[in-house]
């Protein structure tokens, strides 16, 4: 790599040091992660192995007894392909545990979201492919298969969406909407489009219906049955504050050389990752 292209060190990278030259003591985790191989165990303040290395990634820190951490295993599979060959793939399946390294959720679901601002509420994906929305303690919110599609929730609300998708492309008849944490609909499934806010740090977004946009205050749908929107349009789209979650549609081009996101493919491109020269 030349010297140019080098990233610098920054406050979100990870160093790996030996344990010996390392004060565990001085770390204010309660759970500190380790490698042995290529797995990732925790142990606590005192260098005891709390939780055995097992795990392919970790997503988030245990500062405070109420922090939990996003694990993953890998997960291999196939498919058999002509002149019988096969190819295979890895995806990781995501599971949770809490500070005392004490698992709350087994790696078993495709995607795992935490809720930001509330640290007992995830979006779930199993490997059935069905969305859900459970709380630590395993009751559901909102049940496995309600609807086709649940974003994390911020500001206390989360997009859901009804309809078919088909090998990864949104067909007509889907219909957007937004849910509280308690799973109740406080903007009904009306909507052909409703803009990502999950963690953009937004309080607005835009709700799409036929050839209207909008855009709605987020704080004024909690605890309201009928929704608040105004009429302060916003026609200026920039991808780079849109779209968080990539994968679905790893291999094509707008992905893996524009960059776009399945969000942006999926809401701004109608699942048609082709028509990606369609935006302006």
């Amino acid at each position: 790599m030349d010297k140019k292209e080098m990233l610098p060190i920054d406050q979100y990278t990870k160093v790996i040091l030996p344990a010996s030259s390392y004060n565990m003591q001085d770390d204010n985790r309660l759970l500190i992660p380790f490698t042995c191989g290529d797995k990732i165990g925790f142990a606590n303040k005192e260098g005891e192995v709390v939780v055995k290395p097992q795990f392919t990634m970790y997503y988030g820190e245990c500062y405070d007894e109420s922090d939990n951490i996003r694990v993953t295993v890998d997960d291999l599979y196939g498919f058999a392909r002509s002149g019988g060959k096969v190819s295979t793939y890895k995806r990781p399946i995501y599971g949770l545990i809490n500070s005392k390294g004490e698992t709350i959720f087994e790696p078993s679901f495709y995607s795992l979201i935490p809720a930001i601002g509330n640290k007992n509420l995830y979006t779930f994906q199993d490997k059935d492919y069905k969305y859900a929305v459970l709380n630590i303690d395993g009751k559901e919110v909102v049940p496995f298969g309600k609807y086709s599609w649940i974003d994390g929730f911020d500001n206390g609300l989360a997009r859901v969406k009804i309809g078919n998708v088909t090998n990864g492309q949104n067909e007509n008849g889907n219909k957007w909407g937004l849910i509280d944490e308690n799973g109740k609909e406080v903007l009904p499934l009306d909507y052909d489009n409703i803009w990502n806010f999950y963690g953009k740090q937004r309080v607005t977004t835009k709700v799409i219906k036929g050839n209207v946009a909008k855009d709605v205050i987020l704080s004024e749908l909690l605890g309201k049955d009928k929704t608040q929107e105004n009429d302060n349009h916003s026609d200026n789209y920039d991808v780079n504050d849109y779209g968080t979650h990539y994968g679905e549609y790893v291999g094509r081009y707008a992905q893996d050389v524009m960059g776009y996101s399945d969000d942006v493919i999926n809401d701004a491109f109608d699942g048609e990752p082709d028509a990606y020269w369609n935006i302006d």
